[in-house]
């Protein structure tokens, strides 16, 4: 098993925070957990320090770090310890509601999210408990952002030693067949490395629900999505597909934006795939 490093950003004045416990969950032997918590100018060193000790005391089983970093800007310093550190995941909680019903992240999961250089793992209000992680389903759309997923989904399939599921949502029409979807899902999987074994074509008019009813009772399955898929989205706004499944999902939700695609190992299939 290959060793993996997962980086859980954790807030002294939020404790209990269920993206430590998600982490600890799909964490193997050989996987080295880190809480990583950001001195402010309103928080002593010596209260992050406790607090991380805290941390560590709830999971004596684990490979589980702490690190304290300075702040004040508290994501300039996650994002310069992510680009230090290189974790295979980062893990966050998500929380809060926009006007529209959208997944709203606070600021600093926002901006790690859009500017984090290795994928970010969301763990919605409605995500169960997980155990081994089996199965990484990835959500692709012929979109640039979705196609970047699948690179990462990739490299990280290699890594977890885990295989990956495609899918695509198709439209519920009378008189049609997935025919030329699965064709191209199997043109698709043929592509990647390892080659993909397992594919499916999901139908609805809402796409977040045949992604989530498609995971529900399956233990150990994380879904993986691009963060905006054919949808611009707001800054602070996960694209509508991302958010609505964030939020409603049973399974953590694996949310790769197009920096985190853009490593030396990402955008091959993206790019592979332009005229």
């Amino acid at each position: 098993m290959t060793s993996l490093r997962f980086l859980v950003p954790v807030d002294p004045t939020h404790p209990t925070m269920p993206a430590a416990q998600m982490a600890v969950a799909l964490a193997t032997k050989a996987t080295t957990v880190e809480l990583v918590a950001v001195t402010t100018s309103g928080l002593p060193a010596e209260v992050v320090d406790a607090f991380l000790d805290e941390e560590r005391s709830r999971f004596p089983d684990a490979r589980v770090e702490v690190r304290r970093l300075e702040g004040p800007a508290v994501v300039d310093a996650l994002l310069d310890h992510i680009a230090h550190a290189e974790p295979d995941l980062v893990v966050l909680d998500s929380h809060g509601r926009g006007p529209l019903g959208e997944l709203v992240l606070g600021s600093v999961s926002a901006d790690l999210v859009r500017s984090s250089a290795a994928p970010t793992l969301l763990v919605g209000p409605a995500c169960e408990p997980v155990g081994e992680l089996r199965r990484l389903t990835v959500a692709v759309d012929g979109s640039p952002d979705a196609l970047g997923a699948l690179d990462v989904a990739a490299r990280l399939s290699r890594r977890f030693d885990v295989p990956i599921e495609l899918v695509e949502v198709a439209e519920e029409m009378a008189y049609t067949s997935d025919v030329a979807e699965s064709a191209e899902l199997h043109r698709l999987a043929a592509r990647v490395d390892p080659p993909v074994r397992s594919w499916d074509v999901l139908h609805g008019h809402d796409v977040p629900r045949a992604l989530i009813d498609h995971v529900r009772y399956e233990p150990g399955v994380v879904l993986v999505l691009g963060s905006h898929g054919r949808s611009p989205g707001r800054p602070n706004v996960l694209g509508g597909t991302a958010a609505r499944t964030v939020r409603h999902s049973t399974v953590p939700v694996l949310v790769v934006s197009p920096q985190a695609a853009a490593g030396d190992e990402g955008r091959h299939l993206a790019e592979s795939s332009l005229p």
